[in-house]
């Protein structure tokens, strides 16, 4: 009978850590929904709806960390990497940070960075929902994502980030200088458009640029 549990071991634990895969993306996809929500929600100025989805979120169980010590070590790799303009090796190791902590919000920050630089925004969209699932708060991560959704002429999804941009700002009036500037000067005619929105749903002051400067803010988008 020993034998026959010893032989049944392996495909126990195959099993368990399918189950386990399985938990894992729905509740990855359960999250991305709650996201999403809130920039839907933000979008139409429903503060109380965003701020139960916030909620929703905040009652989440952070992932446990497999290697919490390797994931810091690869983030400040990364980091480093980033700084000398070395994309490839910058995406690598915020990619090994994040499975040995699936739940480093600084590495899904950096991968959303990343992947928007490469041109790959679906991957960018997912690694900065997957940041805000686990801080929904992050106004940087919001904005991020305002710039994902600009770059792909998604005006009302770019409001929504744009708002909670705002909405989560530590420092309201920089983020309100922030919009102001990229209403009045900024190229890409959607981010525009929804910061301009963005503004007008927070009932702040702005006016729509008249003639749009040629090339997009540098600062931006470096």
């Amino acid at each position: 009978m020993r034998n026959v549990w010893l032989a049944f071991m392996p495909l126990i634990a195959m099993a368990t850590g399918f189950f386990t895969g399985l938990a894992h993306a729905q509740d990855s996809e359960r999250n991305r929904f709650f996201v999403q929500q809130m920039i839907d929600l933000a979008a139409a100025g429903n503060q109380q709806g965003v701020q139960t989805m916030q909620r929703m979120l905040e009652q989440n169980l952070r992932p446990a960390a497999s290697d919490p010590a390797a994931a810091n070590a690869s983030v400040q790799w990364g980091q480093t990497a980033l700084q000398q303009d070395n994309l490839d090796e910058a995406l690598k190791a915020f990619q090994r940070a994040v499975q040995d902590d699936p739940g480093h919000v600084e590495a899904f920050n950096h991968l959303g960075l990343l992947y928007r630089k490469l041109n790959q925004f679906s991957a960018a969209e997912r690694a900065l929902q997957q940041a805000l699932s686990l801080e929904p708060t992050r106004s940087g991560a919001w904005f991020q994502l305002a710039q994902i959704y600009g770059l792909q002429n998604d005006q009302r999804r770019a409001v929504g980030a744009l708002a909670n941009t705002y909405r989560y700002a530590q420092n309201t009036m920089k983020a309100e200088e922030i919009l102001r500037y990229i209403a009045e000067n900024e190229a890409v005619d959607t981010l525009r458009n929804a910061a301009l929105e963005t503004l007008q749903l927070y009932h702040l002051p702005a006016q729509a640029a008249i003639v749009p400067p040629l090339t997009p803010n540098p600062v931006l988008f470096k």
